[in-house]
């Protein structure tokens, strides 16, 4: 038995509630409860991975919150199952992002339409041909020279290199974007319809993937929440989802390297910031001295600690303010500083 917060060893049984044994770690002076839950969380990890798994998997909330109940036999909300999915999006987006991902040297670049907040946005996607793996995606909502300039570069920048041929769609924007970012050194392929040769055909289905998940949804809500559920859409897609073309396996495991989570039970099961940031900064806090508290002066005021021992014209610790009566306020300071200079 570890300690949940600190994962020390040095635990002792501190008693039950309502039939659940409780613990004590000597360590980090805290209880904890062994019933497979997160710390200050009470829902078991299989539960909330299983809720994200359907979530990404195409399941709209009121699906998911049915399954739970008959598979655990346990009512869960549908704000709860949401606030699970928004938590753990938000660290599998963080344990990925210095991924750096084998790639080839043909990408495939193209926009679909979508929709937050009741306006429609434009989502721009940067997609690997040998691997399938999509390599940077962008929220907009036009479809510019600079939308299309700024989706290039952060595929670039994930993949460490550039790509010696892109093929899109007839886009104009394209034309100009990679030119900006690549120069000369990348071929531009624009694609013809109804053609099997340099077509975009991948990341359209990649796109027909992307909106089933969107049509159950029916949009979202603002264009935070969209930029946070299509990252971790990104995630699900490169690293838990299998794809049929690359024999049942997602595309980063296509690369033949490690990876840095491989479902979504162990980004659930084991976070970044519950046990070392948390831990860390009370270890600091502590080490730290006590912080004095700074007073604001005011122009032409004398300051006096308890004792009136001490006068000065700026604030200290523990120090009072003094009004002069009956003498000027410029001879008060005066004699005030002459006193202090006697002490």
């Amino acid at each position: 038995m570890n300690c949940k917060h600190c994962q020390s060893s040095n635990v002792i049984k501190f008693g039950t509630f309502q039939g659940i044994q409780r613990y004590w770690c000597k360590k980090c002076k805290r209880k904890f409860a062994d019933n497979r839950a997160l710390p200050k969380m009470k829902t078991d990890v299989r539960v909330i991975s299983a809720a994200l798994s359907c979530y990404f998997g195409g399941m709209p909330l009121d699906a998911i919150q049915r399954h739970l109940q008959q598979q655990f036999n346990t009512y869960y909300s549908e704000m709860g199952i949401y606030n699970w999915i928004v938590r753990f999006s938000k660290e599998a987006v963080d344990r990925i992002k210095d991924f750096q991902p084998i790639v080839g040297d043909t990408w495939i670049a193209d926009e679909t339409m979508l929709k937050a907040g009741g306006k429609k946005i434009w989502f721009f996607d940067v997609i690997d041909k040998k691997t399938r793996y999509l390599l940077a995606s962008r929220l907009a909502t036009s479809r510019t020279i600079k939308e299309a300039a700024l989706v290039m570069n952060e595929a670039r920048r994930r993949a460490g290199k550039s790509p010696k041929r892109i093929i899109t769609d007839r886009l104009a924007a394209y034309i100009d974007g990679i030119e900006l970012v690549f120069g000369a050194d990348t071929e531009h392929i624009q694609s013809k319809p109804f053609t099997d040769v340099n077509s975009t055909n991948i990341i359209e289905r990649f796109q027909g993937t992307l909106k089933d998940r969107t049509k159950i949804i029916r949009g979202f809500k603002n264009m935070t929440t969209a930029e946070l559920l299509t990252d971790a859409w990104l995630v699900h897609y490169n690293f838990f989802k299998e794809h049929e073309a690359l024999g049942n396996i997602p595309p980063a495991q296509k690369m033949g390297i490690p990876t840095p989570i491989k479902d979504w039970a162990e980004v659930v099961s084991q976070p970044k910031v519950v046990v070392s940031h948390k831990i860390g900064k009370a270890i600091e806090k502590a080490k730290e001295p006590k912080q004095v508290r700074r007073h604001r002066s005011v122009e032409g005021a004398v300051y006096t600690n308890k004792p009136k021992t001490v006068l000065s014209r700026h604030s200290f610790r523990g120090a009072r303010r003094l009004k002069p009566k009956g003498l000027k306020q410029r001879t008060y300071i005066q004699a005030s500083i002459t006193t202090t200079r006697k002490c």
